[in-house]
């Protein structure tokens, strides 16, 4: 993995079986893409092999019949182009607010790399109609309510409608949405005509969903080594013991271990002094515990994308000569490996919640009372921990599991779901939720440093972060509005400030720790 994060070309070549959370995250900000000859060739292959088939009289679920609850229904062969349009508009029910341009160009990238693949039978004509989509900078409106987690069948339309020249579309140079017929025309492209199985390979996927926990998971890996950075500058306020690193350096997990380390060296030069005291409160002492769980629970979805993204989650499937039904449309493990990301994240944002009320008490941190700097005049963060704690509380409610809700549809025949879109939405909003919970930790570990009078101490990461927030705030008082403060931090930690995030090679190194799990069992 931390090969294809360093990857940085313009183009992404797209070849059906190495595509990796980088280069969707890239194609997202507007890369374009090219198509692997040998990637075209598998296509024009399983392609030839379905017209064979088709030829012969076989059946295939979608094509030669409908779907659903009428899937024993055949559909006549002189309106298979009148039903493919029938079919898209059927299924076009995306409702509420449009998922983000970035989303739905990373679920094209992700559709377009699974035909690569060479299991979905259809034309490579699709293909192309994608990438030209991709590269034009055209992005079908899709609406983010629609989808249950067992193929986004219900969203993934309205790209499909896109390609054949219907519905809406975003294009640079335009706020609002445009006509895609218009837009195709103004690019030079023509409306798709879609083959036998086109329309079907295009509703049978969990790409949008995929792509939604993906960029989620890109937008973690990137919060997380800053995260860490301000748990140390909390410590340099506090005055905490390194000894819980040390001790997990010699016994923990090994992503408790890599926290640690990571944790050690990046706050090597931060010479804060310990206040003496025989322990410190679990929020401090913890932090290699929980910040290895959620960097266990992370590098799993990262594992389950890897395979999401290069792999065909297609019904039916193209298998050598044969087409088979397939239950591939159910991403249950994915989900529930970002079902317990997100129990991570919640358990990791407790411990930062924990962290500014500790430091706001005087009886635990040694500090004056809600980190005033003039007792009985400011109240400073007393108020604000109420902040904290509704940031927190939202944080833990996203992480209730939906995966075990299901209510049979498409006449019972469709009786099993993920929820996978369910909880790639909550991850997202914990992750924006952190964010502005971390950003409230930093200001908080800002003004203790200031009160112990640590500032001079410091010159690892913990001293990094502080001299980039000292650009920006500086110790508070009530003259000015705590929500400024908060969010002038939030801009300094997350906002491009790669310099400050600290040796992140140590919690995301090739090796693994999925690997490292099994080799230590």
């Amino acid at each position: 993995m931390e090969d294809c994060m360093m990857q940085h070309a313009t183009d992404v070549v797209l070849t059906g079986h190495d595509l990796c959370l980088a280069q969707v995250a890239a194609i997202a900000d507007g890369a374009p893409v090219i198509l692997s000859a040998e990637g075209m060739e598998r296509m024009a292959a399983s392609h030839a092999v379905l017209l064979e088939l088709l030829a012969e009289g076989g059946e295939v679920y979608g094509t030669t019949s409908m779907v659903g609850a009428f899937k024993d229904r055949d559909i006549p062969t002189d309106d298979t182009t009148a039903y493919a349009r029938r079919l898209l508009r059927s299924h076009a029910l995306g409702s509420g607010p449009a998922f983000a341009v970035r989303e739905v160009r990373a679920a094209m990238a992700i559709r377009l790399n699974g035909l690569l693949s060479g299991q979905t039978g259809a034309s490579p004509a699709l293909a192309v109609a994608l990438r030209d989509l991709l590269n034009a900078g055209i992005t079908p409106v899709v609406r983010i309510y629609g989808s249950i987690g067992c193929a986004d069948v219900g969203l993934m339309s309205h790209i499909g409608k896109a390609l054949l020249g219907d519905g809406d579309v975003m294009v640079p140079g335009y706020d609002t949405p445009q006509p895609a017929m218009a837009m195709l025309r103004r690019h030079g492209l023509s409306p798709f005509v879609p083959g036998p199985k086109d329309i079907m390979t295009v509703l049978s996927s969990n790409a949008l969903s995929v792509a939604t926990v993906a960029l989620a998971v890109m937008e973690l890996r990137q919060a997380l080594p800053v995260s860490l950075g301000v748990y140390g500058l909390s410590c340099a306020g506090f005055g905490a013991f390194r000894a819980p690193w040390q001790a997990v350096r010699a016994n923990g997990t090994p992503a408790e271990r890599r926290v640690a380390t990571f944790v050690m060296q990046a706050m090597d030069d931060d010479a804060w002094v310990s206040r003496g005291h025989i322990q410190d409160p679990l929020c401090f002492r913890c932090l290699p515990q929980t910040g290895g769980a959620l960097l266990s629970a992370l590098l799993r979805v990262d594992a389950a994308l890897r395979h999401a993204f290069n792999h065909c989650d297609d019904n039916p499937l193209l298998v050598g000569d044969e087409i088979l039904t397939s239950g591939g449309s159910l991403p249950l493990e994915l989900t529930l490996d970002v079902q317990m990301l997100l129990q991570a994240v919640a358990h990791y944002a407790r411990g930062s919640m924990g962290r500014i009320l500790t430091l706001c008490r005087d009886d635990l941190s040694g500090l004056p009372r809600n980190l005033t700097l003039h007792a009985g005049y400011d109240i400073a963060f007393g108020a604000a921990t109420k902040l904290a704690v509704d940031l927190g509380t939202r944080i833990l409610r996203e992480a209730a599991p939906a995966s075990l809700y299901q209510v049979p549809v498409a006449n019972g025949v469709e009786d099993e779901a993920s929820y996978l879109p369910m909880a790639g939405r909550a991850l997202e909003l914990q992750i924006g939720l952190l964010r502005r919970l971390v950003a409230q930790e930093a200001v908080t570990a800002f003004q203790a440093v200031h009160l112990a009078g640590n500032e001079s101490t410091l010159h690892g990461m913990a001293g990094r972060l502080h001299a980039r927030l000292a650009t920006r705030i500086a110790p508070v008082t009530d003259l000015v509005p705590l929500c400024t403060v908060f969010d002038a931090a939030r801009e300094v930690l997350f906002t491009g400030a790669t310099e400050i995030s600290g040796p992140s090679a140590l919690l995301f190194g090739a090796d693994g720790i999925l690997q490292e799990h099994h080799e230590n069992a």
